[in-house]
């Protein structure tokens, strides 16, 4: 029991400082304040003088001269090395009671504490408290803290429509700061509008515009929700209080619903057609458009009286719907969204569009639906090589059935990763509206699934080079599925009623924006789908700065901030002419 206490003493004892360490504390300071005020002491207090001070703290004579005089002219000298503990950062915003009342309202309406910030940027209160001063307000009222909500959750909350603010474009030459809550990261595709020249082809394509917003921020306002993949355009103004969309269009925020419904229906089919035009020039003078382009269909859900209309059943509500049939074509090497068509003879049409406005376009692979064997022996005679799938019927499929399997040959395909291993047949024949033989491919896919039948006019490539120009074909069935899932381009919005072709057009300057920045990114995300680009890079806040000559977004940090940011400092920086032709500048926020 001794042997314990003494144990403890010792430890006890070392956790002190000892007699001598004290006494070594005060005879030799090493750190500069202390030992300045040591020196200081010795020579007024102690009457040392100024060649012992100098030799016994390390100064030079002339030095402890100097600091003598300029001690002595102090009007507090005890300021100089005793201070009040002063608060980091810049001093808390008060908070008077109508403030806080405006605060708890918005929480009352399940708004969280980034939401209630953007809401208050945007209603203009400057200086807004920060999140911390309004974290703390709520915590003083008793609320809790909100659960973890998704973005749909997140946007699914409905404020009173009346508070929104109106819509006025920015100031050439104003200096502000605000919080955007979500929406921050879709102001780094500006750079990419820029530097392709969309906002030059929205000029050229002669949009509508006011005096309230001109043509090119109108555009834009639409353009930014498609970007930020706000799925139904609600009555309520809570997506456009978000002050990050309402920079991406020049604006302070974007306008009310009400404005959207009524500018879509001043647009007409030829603005849209000029639009797609002038940026498929564009992107085929910077060598982005091939001379392969893969078509495919699709249907979106219409309202509205017009002939091209039918009844088609719809997966995704398990229901049949009146549809507009729509043709897409896809670069399949760059992946960009190349042009859309309404008409039966939408091959010829999009062959047309690209001799006047991109280049000549050479190989096609599209579905046996797209198009007539007459317009196939016109792809022909054109010099236009194609390969197309065959519709099958029965007896087509068994006669598919009897090939011997001495006569099918083993092909490998090279896909983006790795290879397949099919059986094909490869034959001649000859079909009525053509006017020749056709190469004719049968793949069989297993014992369970029918055989795939191709037709093509290319008897010089081989079986593997065809199969896989056709195999890249089915990139189009998911980069369709992508614009129904992100860009929510079958989907009726409930209050806002937007022209499908307006909808079409916006939608495919959309996708390519996100296809320049998956390119551009590097080679691990280029390719992923706008989605999940958005979710993993583009979906966090941010903190804007405004200045006459410079517009700095300070992103919040997460996973692949470093890569985003990386691929846009690569980049030769940008003037934005919407934005009060500021340069605009991203970096990492100080904070998460």
């Amino acid at each position: 029991m001794k042997s314990l206490y003494i144990c403890f003493i010792i430890l006890i004892s070392e956790a002190f400082l000892t007699r001598q360490e004290i006494r070594k504390f005060f005879a030799s300071p090493e750190q500069p304040l202390h030992r300045r005020f040591e020196a200081l002491r010795a020579f007024f207090l102690d009457r040392r003088s100024a060649s012992e001070v100098a030799e016994r703290f390390g100064y030079s004579r002339s030095a402890v001269y100097n600091m003598t005089r300029d001690f002595a002219r102090l009007d507090d000298p005890a300021a100089a090395f005793f201070r009040d503990p002063v608060p980091r950062g810049r001093p808390a915003v008060p908070i008077n009671e109508r403030l806080r009342q405006h605060i708890v309202a918005l929480r009352q309406r399940n708004l969280s504490v980034p939401d209630i910030k953007a809401w208050l940027d945007a209603e203009g209160k400057s200086p807004s408290p920060s999140e911390g001063r309004i974290a703390t307000v709520l915590r003083e009222e008793g609320f809790p803290r909100l659960p973890r909500r998704t973005r749909s959750e997140r946007f699914a909350v409905a404020p009173p429509p009346e508070t929104a603010p109106v819509s006025i474009p920015l100031a050439p030459d104003g200096g502000e700061s605000f919080q955007c809550e979500s929406a921050g990261g879709v102001l780094c595709l500006l750079p990419w509008v820029r530097r392709y020249g969309i906002d030059r082809a929205i000029e050229q394509a002669g949009f509508p515009g006011s005096a309230a917003v001109p043509a090119l921020q109108s555009v834009l306002a639409v353009l930014a929700l498609k970007l930020a993949g706000v799925g139904r355009y609600r009555g309520d103004n809570q997506w456009c209080m978000d002050r990050g969309l309402g920079l991406f269009a020049g604006l302070n925020v974007l306008p009310k619903a009400a404005w959207f419904s009524s500018y879509s229906h001043r647009v007409s089919q030829s603005m849209n057609q000029r639009l797609l035009a002038a940026m498929a020039r564009a992107l085929s003078q910077r060598g982005l458009a091939s001379e392969t382009a893969n078509l495919e269909f699709t249907s979106v859900p219409h309202w509205g009286e017009d002939a091209t209309q039918h009844e088609q059943r719809s997966g995704q509500r398990d229901r049949r719907l009146v549809n507009l049939s729509l043709a897409l074509a896809r670069d399949p090497e760059s992946g960009l969204l190349l042009r859309y068509d309404t008409a039966s003879g939408a091959v010829l049409e999009f062959l047309d569009f690209f001799r006047r406005h991109g280049p000549k376009v050479r190989y096609l692979a599209f579905d046996g639906r797209f198009t007539t064997y007459a317009n196939l022996a016109r792809l022909n005679e054109d010099g236009v090589l194609f390969v197309t799938a065959r519709r099958r019927g029965q007896r087509m499929v068994a006669s598919a059935d009897h090939i011997r399997a001495a006569d099918r040959r083993e092909v490998r395909i090279p896909l983006a990763r790795g290879t397949r291993l099919v059986q094909a047949h490869d034959g001649r024949v000859k079909l009525r509206g053509y006017g020749g033989k056709l190469r004719e491919i049968t793949v069989f896919r297993g014992s369970r699934r029918r055989p795939a039948i191709l037709l093509t006019n290319d008897f010089d490539s081989t079986l593997s080079h065809i199969l896989h120009r056709y195999a890249g074909r089915w990139i189009v069935d998911q980069s369709i599925a992508e614009q129904l899932a992100f860009f929510h381009l079958n989907r009726r919005s409930s209050s806002m009623v937007i022209k499908i072709d307006f909808d079409l057009a916006i939608t495919s300057v959309a996708y390519n924006l996100y296809r320049l920045l998956a390119l551009d990114l590097p080679t691990g995300h280029r390719h992923l789908p706008a989605g999940t680009i958005f979710d993993k890079m583009l979906s966090a806040g941010a903190s804007v700065h405004l200045a006459p000559a410079c517009c700095t977004v300070a992103l919040k940090k997460n996973r692949y901030l470093f890569d985003l940011l990386h691929t846009i400092h690569t980049q030769d920086p940008v003037r934005i002419p919407w934005l009060g032709n500021r340069r605009i500048e991203f970096q990492a926020a100080t904070g998460s």
